[in-house]
């Protein structure tokens, strides 16, 4: 793996200076490291940047006063921010850092347009430049301190090329016709939102589908104390135990404090800490009236398709799929199966206006006339 030169700041004092010298740059590559797998709620434990200057690492965690800097640059239009895969990392900035990011670049993306079958940044360093990646460090825990020199080494590694990257992309998309196209994709990015924050359910756990309403009360009480537990000692919740074991004593639940310790497949501290309280919780499910247990989720069912809708809906994928071909990208990116179904559905000037709501403006361009025929 190629080793790049990079400057790690600590210091706020340090950070800010950084900042302020790649505001001077007209094009910065970005990237972030951060712990989702192992805390509670993920966080930004480490800033890339790459300009002309070189590469600095920002550790957010030591200076976390000093990133004002930081937002300035990412939301100044006359800086174009690179990034490979930043959707994550946008969403992750605006929801803790209240960071919009704008005038963007991103080379997955780019790739993907191109019609690439690789668009993993590994992938592209090896095929432009040929650079071999470890991937050792993907799933690392970035919020330890210090920082081994061999992590720091992969960070640097992530923004090391990518201006470059992104330059011979651009070029490619211009040739092809597609730089519009991308374009367009970056502008979308600047508004992407973080996820709602979503409460825990029985319901959405894999495997329970078929549990009764009582056995859906005890996993529902045993996930609400994980979620707390795990909350307060800010780790993530599969690393409190497991929803396997939970799923297992949904089913035959534990009667006291010595089952709870033996089951296997746990932590026997973590079980023994917690064995009051999920005693507890299995006990209140389990006196709960009928009236009172969880119910399953309604949704709407749809009708079959008709027999006509079905021919129209063939007639869609039939056609996209000719275009993917010719154009050499993936048929879900110029528009995916859920949209050609709901528009198999629909007819005359109802499909007409689902179809234009539903397109993007270069996927209009790529397929709009030839699926408008269609409907």
């Amino acid at each position: 793996m190629t080793t790049p030169r990079y400057t790690l700041v600590e210091k706020p004092n340090d950070i800010e200076k950084a900042f302020k010298n790649f505001a001077e740059d007209e094009r910065v590559a970005v990237d972030l490291e951060a712990d989702g797998l192992f805390s509670y709620r993920d966080k930004v434990c480490l800033i890339q940047l790459a300009g002309r200057a070189g590469i600095t690492i920002v550790d957010p965690l030591k200076g976390a006063d000093a990133l004002s800097g930081f937002k300035a640059l990412l939301e100044d239009r006359g800086v174009l921010k690179v990034f490979h895969g930043g959707d994550y990392d946008i969403r992750l900035l605006k929801r803790d850092l209240e960071i919009r990011t704008v005038e963007i670049f991103d080379t997955m993306v780019a790739s993907q347009l191109l019609g690439k079958e690789a668009i993993g940044l590994g992938a592209l360093l090896d095929e432009y430049f040929g650079i071999k990646t470890d991937k050792k460090f993907q799933k690392a825990n970035w919020s330890e301190r210090p920082l081994s020199k061999e992590m720091l080494e992969y960070a640097a590694l992530d923004v090391s090329n990518l201006i470059e990257l992104a330059g011979i992309l651009s070029a490619e998309l211009k040739e092809k016709g597609r730089l519009s196209w991308a374009e367009e994709e970056f502008s979308l990015m600047e508004e992407a939102e973080p996820p709602p924050q979503k409460g825990v359910s029985s319901y959405d756990v894999k495997g329970a589908g078929k549990f009764t309403p009582r056995q859906h009360a005890i996993l529902q009480g045993l996930l609400e104390v994980r979620d707390r537990v795990a909350s307060e000692w800010d780790r993530p919740p599969f690393k409190v135990i497991s929803n396997k074991v939970f799923m297992e004593w949904a089913q035959r639940p534990p009667k006291n404090r010595r089952e709870v310790i033996e089951t296997k497949g746990a932590s026997r501290g973590i079980l023994a800490k917690l064995a009051d309280e999920l005693l507890e919780s299995i006990k209140s499910a389990e006196s709960l009236p009928a009236d009172r247990l969880p119910k399953r989720p309604q949704y709407e069912r749809r009708a079959p398709l008709t027999a006509e809708e079905k021919k129209r809906l063939a007639a869609m994928k039939e056609a996209r799929n000719k275009i993917s071909e010719e154009l050499g990208i993936g048929g879900g990116l110029i528009i995916n199966s859920a949209t050609l179904e709901n528009l198999a559905r629909l007819s005359g000037d109802e499909a007409k206006e689902l179809l234009d709501i539903s397109l993007k403006g270069w996927q209009r361009e790529a397929a709009g006339d030839i699926l408008l025929n269609i409907i």
